[in-house]
């Protein structure tokens, strides 16, 4: 039996710095004494051999991916929201069930258990590393390649995370003024130089100073319990807000874009206010913008398409976010008069290095030109990426690269730089 390698995997985690959050996986490969039995030692090691560099490709430069002992695993990377921590665990899933082995019984391929743990700065590695377990362990109970996302409220739960608790912590950080919306500077890369176009605001709180994504689980939580119009509430006044005090930088701006939930966008009462309130701000035509995701829009694909008809009509832009997430993508462009497509961030994650994620942004990138619609893609955090997406015609970008979701205050603050920057210029 190999000697395991936690204390070293401990040391490295000690040393690690990750913000703002960092995702934790715990992966068993399931069956290695029947692939040792029915292929050779020989290929069993070469199984192992292939996991461990699968995982090392998806954790990435600033990551780390061990083999811990046997066929278990210990993986890590910095993710910028507990959503994206399961997006990813299901993408790495995704490739290592795609491991082939052979076999007296032929090829077959191989099959995994995952735990996840969210990992805040200051928690202990050797405790999340427990925890991480416990979740593998539960999801080796539910069967072959499956994810169990470790909830240290009530045991472990599957990857939405769904908890009472979350209701609670959000109306107290609304209460206490710790709720904050944040922008995310949205970078025009279509000249040499990338321009401070737009922003979108995203949730984040207030913890002892620095903003912070929610804790994992929280939108899945309000989404479950119907909340989101509350949290969209919260969210529309603050921009609104924001907006009325801030006209100068609005006129410096194309545009601020705000996220829309799906139930929101069921809500009639909400919809209506929102509409009425938008309306009463007389802002020139773009200014203020709404995100929704293609599988909220494709749900409520005729209601969708005359509430952006309507808001459209007030200067109000919509864009499509997470596009080609779905299955019949391309077919709903038509359906749908957005301004924007936003790239789901799964295939841009990779796109500096995969041809199949280049020609499928490519693809989205020409259905979108030919539909009178621009592009986005997100979750830009190293220049080979911009370079490519530049190359692909790509209109936008946002991600680490750039800017992340900075406070309004900053956002000011880069406003001016890029004004006194293009004067001098």
């Amino acid at each position: 039996m190999p000697v395991s390698n936690l204390g070293r995997i401990l040391d490295w985690l000690g040393a690690w710095q990750p913000y703002p959050l960092a995702m934790l996986l715990y992966v068993d490969v399931r069956h290695m004494r029947s692939i040792n039995r029915l292929a050779t030692l020989g290929e069993g090691d070469e199984v192992i051999r292939q996991v461990l560099h699968v995982m090392q490709e998806w954790a990435g430069d600033g990551g780390l991916a061990e083999r811990v002992w046997s066929n278990e695993f210990v993986a890590a990377k910095v993710v910028d929201h507990g959503q994206t921590a399961v997006e990813e665990a299901a993408r790495l899933r995704d490739r290592l069930a795609g491991i082939r082995y052979a076999s007296m019984l032929g090829d077959n391929h191989i099959a995994v258990s995952m735990g996840l743990v969210a990992v805040q700065p200051g928690l202990r590695w050797d405790n999340q590393i427990a925890n991480a377990a416990e979740a593998c362990e539960t999801a080796k109970q539910r069967g072959l390649n499956q994810i169990v996302t470790f909830n240290p409220h009530c045991g472990t739960n599957t990857a939405t995370l769904i908890n009472a608790s979350h209701v609670l912590n959000f109306r107290h950080l609304m209460g206490a003024g710790r709720l904050l919306l944040d922008p995310q500077p949205i970078m025009d890369i279509r000249g040499t130089r990338p321009r401070l176009a737009k922003a979108e605001f995203l949730l984040r709180m207030d913890q002892d100073g620095r903003h912070v994504p929610l804790p994992s689980g929280t939108i899945e939580t309000l989404e479950h319990f119907g909340l989101s119009s509350e949290l969209d509430t919260f969210s529309a006044e603050t921009v609104i807000g924001w907006i009325a005090d801030h006209p100068e930088a609005l006129a410096r701006l194309d545009g601020v874009t705000l996220n829309l939930s799906a139930q929101s966008l069921v809500d009639g009462r909400f919809m209506n206010r929102l509409y009425h309130e938008v309306r009463g701000l007389h802002l020139p035509p773009g200014k203020l913008g709404f995100e929704i995701t293609e599988t909220a829009a494709i749900e409520h694909l005729e209601l969708a398409a005359d509430i952006i008809e309507d808001f459209r009509a007030i200067g109000c832009p919509f864009s499509l976010d997470d596009f080609g997430s779905g299955l019949c993508s391309f077919g709903y462009l038509h359906s749908l008069a957005v301004d924007t497509v936003k790239i789901d961030g799964r295939f841009i994650r990779d796109i500096a290095h995969n041809p199949v994620s280049q020609e499928i942004v490519r693809a989205i990138h020409q259905v979108a030109r030919a539909t009178g619609k621009r592009t986005i893609a997100e979750f830009v955090d190293e220049p080979r990426k911009l370079a490519m997406l530049q190359c692909l015609g790509i209109d936008y970008a946002q991600g680490w690269l750039f800017y992340p979701a900075l406070p309004t205050e900053r956002l000011l603050a880069l406003l001016e730089e890029e004004e006194t920057s293009l004067a001098g210029g």
